[in-house]
């Protein structure tokens, strides 16, 4: 995927997404909330940006379509974002976008969605990525708004 350093761009496994999302996603949310269904279908894949044993950023991607999309043929959803803060404002969340993106191209999707904090509306806006209007809150998580990418 990529080298930056020596920080490392690869396909990470389920469980080394686990620590990112309990700290900088759950919140009040119950531990359980760290693991999504869909985490071990063999469509689905995590992206992360790894020094060492430490995950530093990282993404799942998972085949899943949305009503608003319903002629894309090959639709991917992200789902738990997640930096460290330690490590936030680098540029590793855009590591993983980019690496992901590479990623679902060669796996001939044709547009990645998900439900992004309108917090994170500037950074994907910046990464290219279109967001429709309507503000939807997730209890525990907050506002969000359906944020997409055609990859075609």
């Amino acid at each position: 995927m990529g080298t930056t350093e020596s920080y490392k761009t690869l396909l990470i496994s389920t469980e080394q997404t686990y620590d990112l999302r309990d700290r900088v996603l759950r919140g009040p949310r119950p531990p359980e909330s760290i693991y999504y269904p869909g985490d071990e279908v063999e469509t689905t894949f995590h992206v992360g940006v790894v020094q060492g044993d430490r995950v530093l950023s990282n993404g799942t991607f998972m085949k899943q379509s949305h009503p608003h999309f319903p002629d894309s043929k090959s639709t991917y959803r992200l789902r738990g974002m997640a930096t460290d803060p330690e490590f936030q404002g680098q540029g590793f969340g855009q590591l993983v976008i980019n690496a992901a993106l590479e990623e679902l191209k060669l796996r001939k999707a044709d547009l990645i969605w998900f439900n992004g904090r309108t917090s994170a509306e500037a950074f994907y806006r910046k990464l290219g990525f279109l967001v429709e209007d309507e503000i939807f809150d997730i209890p525990g998580a907050g506002p969000h708004k359906v944020m997409y990418k055609s990859l075609v």
